[in-house]
C-alpha cells in the first residue's frame, strides 16, 4: 500500500496507494496511519495535492534512541492499518 518512499535528508516521505499498479492515491490510509502514529504519540504531517502522503521531518540532532522510538511507533502505526 505505499507507493512511493521518497525525501532528502531529513525530510522523507511515504505516499500511500490503492493499487501499486494504477497508484490510485489512498488519503484514507494515510489518514489511519497519522492516527494511529498520534495515539501512540508521534505526530507525523499530512501532505500531496491528494492527502495521500505521510510526511516526517526529523531534527538534524534527534538522538539515536528518539529516532528508534519514533521509527517504532511509525511500524506499529503502518502494520495497524493492514
Amino acid at each position: 500500500f505505499i507507493g512511493e518512499a521518497r525525501g532528502v535528508g531529513a525530510m522523507q516521505a511515504l505516499e500511500f496507494v490503492k493499487d501499486p499498479r494504477t497508484r490510485t492515491p489512498d488519503a484514507a490510509r494515510a489518514k489511519a496511519v497519522q492516527q494511529a502514529a498520534l495515539a501512540r504519540g508521534l505526530m507525523i504531517l499530512s501532505a500531496g495535492m491528494h492527502a495521500n502522503v505521510l510526511r516526517t521531518l526529523m531534527p538534524l540532532v534527534i538522538s539515536d534512541a528518539d529516532l528508534e522510538e519514533g521509527l517504532g511507533i511509525l511500524e506499529a502505526a503502518l502494520e495497524a492499518s493492514r
